[in-house]
């Protein structure tokens, strides 16, 4: 049995395969979970305007949407007017479950800064004079650099388990981001770095951040930068004697006193 695919030039959703594959949600959550990301996302989710896309009953949706809030795919949060006051709940869906308040703060904080960067970006590619692609090529060009992303990503995770362990929703989505701000391979890269110097995800942030201040996002802008350093000085023959010689005499002035 195989699987027989089509062309994606439009009517498609790139998602992460995260939620599918968590083996705690059972296929009807998993299916609710898909729909709800493949809408934009601004979308405002109405519980009731959700079960008419479905022939299954309120109490198989309920099922569904309460395994979602229970392992942290979905979070409802009340609602507040310009006085602080209750104005309805809304329905946040995560991409990556969340299991704290603190991992909702930090992937907003994430999400703020990758706004700014890519509002920066945007800014740039506008002041360029480059020839305009038409509509066909363009969105031929976004859905073939969108797979490339998801496969390039999907080895990050692929390490990251395999050397690091399971990693938590922050971490997953902090690859993301980090994914998108520079690139899927600088992260693996800066994974490999992280593992061969027995540190942790904090560490692989740092690194991270440091190539962001110097404009590096792609492994060819971080090996002209590795060809910009000069190499270390090695040391001398006559270096080496005279750390030696310097090394007896010391023992002899030990031995004076």
């Amino acid at each position: 049995m195989g699987v027989i695919r089509v062309q994606k030039n439009s009517n498609y959703v790139v998602m992460s395969k995260v939620g599918l594959h968590d083996d705690r949600l059972s296929w009807k959550a998993k299916g609710l979970l898909a729909y709800m990301l493949s809408m934009p996302d601004n979308w405002t989710f109405y519980n009731e305007e959700l079960m008419k896309h479905s022939p299954d009953g309120s109490s198989t949706f309920k099922a569904a949407m309460k395994e979602l809030q229970e392992c942290g795919y979905v979070v409802r949060r009340k609602k507040q007017d310009e006085r602080g006051r209750f104005a309805g709940w809304e329905t946040i869906v995560y991409e990556h479950p969340i299991e704290n308040e603190e991992d909702h703060r930090q992937i907003e904080n994430r999400r703020s800064e990758n706004r700014r960067s890519e509002n920066r970006r945007s800014e740039n590619r506008q002041s360029e004079n480059d020839p305009l692609l038409n509509n066909k090529e363009l969105n031929n060009n976004l859905l073939n650099n969108k797979e490339l992303v998801v496969e390039e990503l999907e080895q990050v995770y692929q390490f990251y388990q395999s050397h690091f362990g399971i990693p938590s929703p922050y971490v997953m989505q902090s690859i993301d981001q980090w994914a998108n701000d520079l690139s899927p391979e600088l992260v693996l890269e800066a994974l490999k770095i992280t593992y061969k110097d027995g540190k942790t995800w904090k560490y692989t942030e740092g690194i991270l951040r440091n190539w962001a201040k110097d404009g590096i996002t792609s492994l060819t802008d971080l090996e002209k930068q590795k060809e910009k350093k000069p190499a270390p000085r090695r040391r001398s023959q006559a270096d080496v004697w005279n750390a030696f010689n310097n090394y007896i005499n010391s023992l002899g002035d030990e031995g004076d006193e």
